[in-house]
Formats: structure tokens, sequence, C-alpha cells
């Protein structure tokens, strides 16, 4: 594993996550969505991806059975395989971060920033059957994201917050599609450059 390069992209909704993941593929990295694990295991047990009650629960008994970094330890068998640089999508707490730092310690996290009132605004115009589409609901989702979508507000520690604060790299991204795909080209060559 040592001299591949994986990237960790974290942001709160709205950040432009998604479109990070674009570019990086554009990029020839390999994207790992820890969205994506969580729906097909949602889908395998039968619980509406809409139903954010169904989902919080499911989550939670997913997390008691199997540990609190269970969406890493899926991701990281489809990793490990890989022969690609590698990006990894949705990590929303310090315990899936704590499991891949301590296995490929030439991880780098990027975190990406933007006020709110812009994530607002974008995720009033994106589609995921997920988003609700209201400022009470966005608040809702936002405090479940800094929690690491735990139970407790305790938890908030080990929440995305705390790995934004980790992270190696930080792109506001407030501007221009072409200006945020520059932004993520610059710090990606940058962490070529510090593995080679």
């Amino acid at each position: 594993m040592r001299g591949k390069i994986v990237v960790i992209v974290v942001g709160l909704p709205g950040s432009g996550k998604s479109t990070a993941a674009q570019i990086l593929k554009s990029m020839d990295f390999k994207v790992i969505e820890l969205g994506d694990i969580w729906r097909e295991l949602l889908k395998k047990s039968a619980v509406a991806r809409n139903d954010p009650v169904a989902t919080r629960e499911f989550t939670r008994q997913l997390r008691e059975r199997e540990g609190k970094d269970v969406y890493a330890r899926y991701a990281y068998r489809s990793i490990r395989r890989s022969r690609e640089m590698v990006a990894i999508m949705g990590v929303r707490s310090t315990y899936e971060m704590d499991y891949f730092k301590k296995r490929m310690p030439q991880l780098r996290i990027i975190a990406l920033l933007a006020p709110f009132s812009v994530r607002f605004e974008r995720v009033m115009a994106r589609s995921k059957p997920e988003d609700h589409r209201t400022l009470k609901w966005f608040k809702w989702q936002e405090q479940r994201e800094k929690q690491g979508f735990m139970d407790k507000k305790s938890e908030e520690k080990h929440g995305v917050m705390r790995v934004i604060d980790n992270a190696d790299y930080a792109i506001a991204n407030v501007s221009t599609v072409a200006r945020f795909r520059h932004d993520m080209r610059k710090v990606v060559s940058a962490i070529k450059a510090r593995n080679s």
C-alpha cells in the first residue's frame, strides 16, 4: 500500500463532494463512496432511504453490531485490491478516519469548505432522494453530520468537523466549477509531489 496515492475528501452537505468525485474520476482516481456502501446495505435490508427515522435506526444498529468504523472496513476491502489512485468520499467520523490512517499512513485528507447559505442553496438545487429540501431538514442533517451520525451529541467530538480539522489541505469551494477544478488539480499535484 505504501506509495499508492489515497485521499479522503470531506465536507459538510453541499460543500461539493459529488463534484470533487467527478473531478477526481477525470484524473484517473478510483472513487469509493461510503454513502454507496450505506445505500447498498439499506437496500439489502429493505430500508427506505427517504425515511430519516428508519435510516438512523438502521445505522445505529449496524454500528452497534459491527463497530463505528463499519463503512470504512467495507471500503478498505476494495481499496486494498485497487492498483489505482483512490479517493474516499463520505467519511463522517474520526472512527472511519482513524481506521484508514492506521492502514494507509500515506493517506491525505482534503477538506471542502463553503458557507452555510451557499451549501443550503446547492442542496436545494440537487435531487438526492434523501434530501427533504427544507431549511429545518438541512439544519437537522447538518447536526447529524457533525455528530458523525452517532446517537448522542457527545459524539460530536468524533464527527465530521473533527475530520475536517485533521485535513492536510482545505479548498474553499465558493466560486465556479472551473475554479474548483483548478484548486482540486493543484492539491492533487501537491499530494503526488509529496508521495514521489
